[in-house]
């Protein structure tokens, strides 16, 4: 018990001193250069069209679903000032991830992942607490502890991040269950369309996000964007940006054609990601007992999601929010077959700091994300080929004559 409170003590002993170093790094112990609050000054102006002019903000830069608009109203509330109120909140949201992921670590007697929690979300410097992608990070971790053991509140879990970005929504695909799949799909549902119709009645048309998610080229800094780069580096040429929706664009004939390719390589890894749930519930109820494990369900999540952040047209920093939550998930109560593709991730978060000043950087930490997202892919398809090896193996041994 004694050892217990110690580790218990450490842990938040770290937590206390990385936070502290991240918040420092907004400035708000800087008496020089004072806070920069980046994008939560943007919020800031967002929270105040919704309560002046009763819409969703009509910017290009707002690209989020309903919940985003509850987030920046919740975070509003407070009596402070909107920034200090902002840092506060994703710190409280920061301090239950830690929960989340020490509750699995006490089932499962591996503490890698609240480690890599305490030590890889400061890489990020102060990422984590100037956007909102700690938000729906922990709820998707929130709905992988309670995985096909409580499917009412793992599908409301993942309907809620959904309903404030987009990706948890693929969450569901890890539910190999028929109709655990149905019940987490219904609540799902019932969580993401009581989130628009609320905004619907409260703030008009709510399809304006989806017009600049499909109108955006390629960013900057997206795992496409690499060539560009790589010249750079090379020759010193830097590509050709644009300041469009929020972010910085590369405006060429062929960075919009691979912007093209990849909107349609998205969509495969959706299809390849359907395609491994049917083969694995077939599996399953083919005898296959050792793909119900809820370590093969956050084994998948974390597959999946590192997939289409590769993919995607648009790679932002703060998305490698999301990968380090999944990875602690994976590395506390994932399976071995995945710990590689999460320490590689890991190396991409450390150098995604760098990208911003050098073009090397962003070639190595593409490229470890791209090396990370094929060894995951592999991974999870060799585990249902060599299942299916084992079982024909064995059914030899069975019928072989003694």
């Amino acid at each position: 018990m004694l050892h217990e409170h110690r580790i218990w003590f450490a842990w938040g002993a770290v937590w206390l001193a990385t936070r502290a170093l991240i918040v420092s790094q907004v400035g708000f112990w800087n008496d020089v250069g004072g806070v920069n609050l980046e994008d939560v000054a943007i919020y800031d102006g967002w929270v105040r069209h919704l309560e002046t002019v009763g819409q969703m903000p009509a910017e290009e830069s707002w690209q989020y679903p309903p919940g985003a608009a509850y987030l920046m109203l919740l975070v509003a509330l407070t009596p402070v000032a909107f920034g200090d109120s902002f840092v506060a909140t994703m710190l409280v949201v920061d301090l239950l991830g830690l929960v989340l992921i020490a509750s699995l670590a006490g089932a499962e007697r591996r503490d890698t992942g609240i480690w890599v929690w305490l030590l890889a979300m400061p890489l990020l410097s102060k990422l984590s607490v100037l956007r909102f992608d700690l938000v729906p990070t922990v709820v998707a971790m929130a709905a992988l502890v309670v995985i096909h053991r409580r499917p009412t509140l793992f599908g409301a879990l993942a309907g809620l991040g959904a309903a404030i970005k987009v990706w948890p929504a693929v969450l569901l695909l890890a539910e190999w269950d028929r109709r655990r799949l149905a019940r987490a799909a219904i609540a799902a549902l019932a969580v993401v369309l009581a989130a628009f119709l609320v905004a619907a009645i409260a703030y008009g048309d709510q399809s304006g996000f989806l017009d600049g998610q499909s109108s955006r080229g390629l960013q900057a800094e997206s795992v496409g964007s690499t060539p560009w780069h790589l010249r750079e580096a090379v020759d010193g040429e830097p590509p050709f940006v644009v300041a469009r929706f929020g972010t910085s664009e590369i405006d060429s004939g062929p960075a919009d054609a691979i912007a093209i390719a990849l909107e349609l390589l998205t969509l495969l890894v959706l299809a390849a990601a359907a395609g491994w749930w049917l083969l694995r519930e077939r599996a399953i109820r083919s005898g296959r007992a050792d793909l119900r494990d809820a370590a093969v369900s956050r084994d998948f999540v974390f597959a999946v999601v590192l997939a289409l952040v590769v993919a995607n047209k648009v790679l932002s920093p703060q998305f490698m929010i999301w990968l380090v939550g999944l990875a602690a998930v994976v590395l506390t109560a994932g399976t071995p077959r995945l710990a590689r593709p999460a320490w590689t991730v890991l190396a991409a978060t450390a150098l995604t700091w760098g990208v911003f000043d050098s073009s090397f950087s962003l070639v190595l930490r593409n490229t470890a994300l791209v090396v990370a997202a094929l060894d995951a892919a592999l991974a999870m398809a060799v585990v249902l080929r060599r299942g299916a090896a084992d079982a024909e193996v064995a059914g030899a041994a069975l019928r072989r004559p003694w």
